[in-house]
């Protein structure tokens, strides 16, 4: 697995990543008059889905600090041309979960977070 927040690599806390393409259409498309489709394609945005692993408090922070400016660039192994790709995108609301607090101990159950091109 391949992932990095602005050059820093968390790689090793990626337990899966999935890159969906969100194919933009302009707001003329729909049906016409005759009732054909009518598609008028602006762009393609990617939007990348990524499940982290148990977290310690220290790799919980880390990543937490790498997103906080909430606009950033990602690097991963793009599935259509089997290359790294780096993109610009903005990324959803983190909710990291306590699993377990103890004394010199945290831990955070795996958490989902979605990053979506700009």
């Amino acid at each position: 697995m391949y992932f990095k927040i602005n050059n820093t690599d968390f790689s090793y806390l990626v337990s899966g990543l999935k890159v969906g393409y969100e194919t933009l259409v302009s707001d003329n498309s729909g049906r016409n008059a005759n009732g054909d489709t009518v598609i008028d394609v602006v762009n393609t945005k990617r939007k990348v889905y990524v499940t982290f692993r148990h977290m310690t408090n220290l790799e919980m922070s880390s990543l937490l600090n790498a997103i906080q400016s909430y606009v950033m660039d990602i690097s991963y192994l793009d599935p259509i041309t089997g290359a790294l790709n780096t993109i610009n995108v903005y990324t959803g609301t983190p909710e990291p979960e306590y699993y377990t607090v103890q004394r010199s101990l945290t831990i955070f159950k795996p958490m989902n977070l979605n990053f979506i091109e700009l």
